[in-house]
């Protein structure tokens, strides 16, 4: 395989490293990683228009990168407030078990149209494709009961 245009090309190795850190905020959300996308999106725009070493380079994606988390993360989050009304849509509705787990342990549920994090205080194992009630949240966690 031959790589070699990659590696000749700074501008789409930024890109594509934002492009890689901005689709794993999906897989492992905590809104900070896209801001490290952000900031690697931002070198690759500085050097479409002019050629930098690459320590400014580093300093721009380091930089960048700070500069929109702590300018832009409090827009993207939700105050308290209207977490207590996204609660309202999840508190005591039904899910179904899509990986099974006991007490101590997390599994995954599936609930709106996603896969979520559960984990559970019933002493008794949860079995996939079984259904539990949503009892609560922590971040992403959901937390569940068994049906019975």
């Amino acid at each position: 395989m031959h790589l070699e245009w990659l590696t000749k090309d700074p501008v789409l190795i930024w890109f594509l490293v934002g492009l890689v850190l901005m689709i794993s905020e999906f897989i492992i959300p905590g809104l900070i990683i896209i801001f490290f996308g952000i900031g690697a999106w931002m070198v690759a725009v500085v050097l479409l228009a002019i050629n930098l070493k690459f320590f400014l380079q580093i300093f721009i994606f380091l930089a960048g990168s700070v500069a929109s988390l702590l300018l832009l993360r409090k827009k993207f989050t939700v105050s308290k407030d209207k977490v207590v009304n996204v609660t309202d849509d999840f508190i005591g509705k039904t899910a179904r078990v899509q990986q099974g787990f006991s007490k101590g342990e997390f599994g995954r549920v599936f609930f709106k149209g996603t896969s979520w994090k559960a984990e559970t205080t019933s002493d008794k194992p949860i079995e996939e494709g079984t259904y539990v009630r949503i009892t609560g949240y922590d971040s992403i966690v959901l937390k569940v009961e068994r049906l019975e």
